[in-house]
């Protein structure tokens, strides 16, 4: 049995990954958090007794050693959303925490997406640096194993906000609320997908594994843009306006807006202080990377796909088919 740390345990990904770690009822679980928050108190499958899993910290490498130490952590998962300076300064200290714990074995940085280390050519979205750059700090680790854990796009956005997740909304390529679509090209870019709480259990069941390739990944469905569309018209029953968009318009941000992401940059401002031109940037930036063919995980070379893996050893994850028609089927 191991000890596992998730830093950003209480995030939207984060708290699928510890729930899905204490779910298996292996593991002593514990989440590092900058909040004083009470976390629920669990019993250890190590020594039967009841303790307190939210580790409090400032993720400065000398407070990450001593914590890590003082629970025998065995694995650290990092959950953030990288998408600052401080974030990705936060995982370098962890990294470098980690390598100097004797007690750490394994390491999960934050990618949960696709191959970040490319050309903007393949995946122009900007915030990947931060990924890389961590990705560098660690590669230069010599202690530690680690993996790179790919689903692809969640899938989750697609049944939303019918479907329970703990994303928060947006749209992307299709509005099935508003049976529309706004496709790059001729639609026919395919793209990977895991729902989220599929993502969290296959990364639990990772733990399992003897040795860690470089790269795992989750994939449940692939499928072209052309499809995704024909999945939400056959849910809903009816026929959406499809708009095709060159992928340089999807560069400039010079984008046609689905309306429900239009609603949504009203509806938080908190969220997108910039209003829609934020919002417009982070929908154009991924869908040029689908476009770009940075999401079909198909092509991935030298990787371990748990899905098959574990095939017959646990439940299937849910296809997007599923998720759509749960979503937006007819009745629904």
């Amino acid at each position: 049995m191991l000890v596992v740390a998730v830093a950003g345990g209480l995030g939207d990904l984060g708290r699928l990954i510890t729930d899905a770690l204490l779910d298996t009822g292996k593991y002593e679980v514990y989440v590092l958090s900058r909040k004083a928050v009470q976390g629920p108190n669990c019993t250890s499958p190590l020594t039967g007794s009841s303790y307190s899993s939210v580790i409090q910290t400032d993720y400065s490498e000398e407070s990450l050693v001593t914590q890590l130490n003082e629970k025998n952590v065995n694995v650290v998962i990092c959950a953030f959303i990288m998408d600052s300076d401080a974030v990705c300064d936060a995982q370098i200290q962890l990294i470098h925490a980690a390598d100097r714990c004797a007690c750490v074995q394994r390491f999960v940085p934050s990618e949960f997406n696709v191959e970040y280390d490319v050309g903007d050519n393949f995946l122009p979205y900007p915030e990947k640096k931060y990924h890389i750059m961590s990705r560098k700090e660690l590669e230069r680790t010599t202690t530690l194993e680690y993996t790179y854990f790919y689903p692809g796009m969640f899938m989750d956005y697609f049944g939303m906000p019918r479907v329970k997740s703990n994303l928060r909304p947006l749209c992307f390529f299709i509005d099935p609320a508003k049976r529309q679509a706004v496709l790059p090209s001729d639609g026919e870019a395919r793209m990977s997908m895991t729902f989220t709480t599929d993502a969290a259990r296959y990364l639990a069941l990772a733990l399992e594994l003897e040795k860690w390739p470089r790269i795992i990944s989750t994939v449940a469905s692939t499928v072209s843009l052309n499809e995704l569309v024909r999945l939400a018209e056959r849910s809903v029953g009816h026929p959406f306006k499809v708009h095709y968009q060159p992928v340089s318009n999807l560069l400039k941000h010079e984008t046609v807006d689905l309306p429900t992401n239009v609603e949504i940059s009203k509806q938080y401002p908190g969220r997108f202080p910039q209003g829609l031109d934020q919002l417009r940037g982070l929908i154009a930036d991924l869908e040029a990377g689908v476009a770009l063919g940075a999401y079909d995980l198909t092509k991935l070379d030298n990787h371990l796909d748990l899905v098959k893996a574990f095939e017959g050893k646990t439940p299937p994850p849910r296809r997007v088919g599923e998720v759509i028609q749960e979503g937006w089927g007819v009745g629904e």
